[in-house]
Formats: structure tokens, C-alpha cells, sequence
């Protein structure tokens, strides 16, 4: 009965141990205490709009999903009926740098025009 406990262990820390080393293989953990995180960075979505529109861009014309800043969060206005986004303005505002662009469509994905 040692034996089966002891085969059984040594499987069970053999899997459980590659999982764990790919895991930290392929990714990076982050601690962080309240005092790491400064409490100013953190922003309310209602004040999610650039301080200035210095390095604003005017990329409308194209239909993107991220801005050139980086950003994929965008400022746009919608419609709603029955709990569903019934329509949506295509012009919208990047929420880091506050450039204008185009928001996608359904139409606009190629993958299914083919």
C-alpha cells in the first residue's frame, strides 16, 4: 500500500510539475502591494477622454480596432433597444489620445466576404 501511495505522489507532482513549469514558461506573474499602485493612475470611466488633444489624429476613413497609440478602447455613441446595441455612431473618439476614427462593422470583417 506504501508503494501505491508513494508511485501515486510521485505521478501526480510529475504532471502537476510540468504543468507549473510550462505555465511559468509562458507567462510572467506580477505582485503588487497597495503601495506599488498609485491610486492618482487609477481613472474613473467617466473621466476616460485624453487631458489634452495635442496628439490627436483624424484616422477616420478606415475602420480599425485599435488607435495608433496602442489603445483599444474607444469613446463612441449608441443606441439601445431591448437590451441590444440597435445602432451605433461610426465616428469614435480613442480614449488615451483622443485621435477620431472609424468603428468597424459587420461588413467590414473580410473573413466573412469569403
Amino acid at each position: 500500500m506504501k508503494l501505491i501511495k508513494y508511485m501515486f505522489f510521485s505521478l501526480v507532482t510529475g504532471i502537476l510539475g510540468k504543468a507549473l513549469t510550462n505555465f511559468f514558461d509562458k507567462n510572467v506573474i506580477l505582485v503588487a502591494d497597495r503601495e506599488d499602485i498609485s491610486l492618482e493612475e487609477i481613472r474613473d470611466i467617466n473621466t476616460l477622454r485624453p487631458e489634452n488633444y495635442d496628439n490627436a489624429m483624424d484616422l477616420r476613413g478606415t475602420p480599425t480596432h485599435a488607435c495608433v497609440c496602442g489603445c483599444n478602447v474607444w469613446n463612441l455613441k449608441v443606441m439601445f433597444e431591448d437590451s441590444q446595441i440597435s445602432q451605433y455612431f461610426l465616428d469614435m473618439e480613442c480614449a488615451s489620445c483622443g485621435s477620431l476614427a472609424t468603428a468597424p462593422t459587420p461588413v467590414d470583417d473580410r473573413n466573412e466576404l469569403d
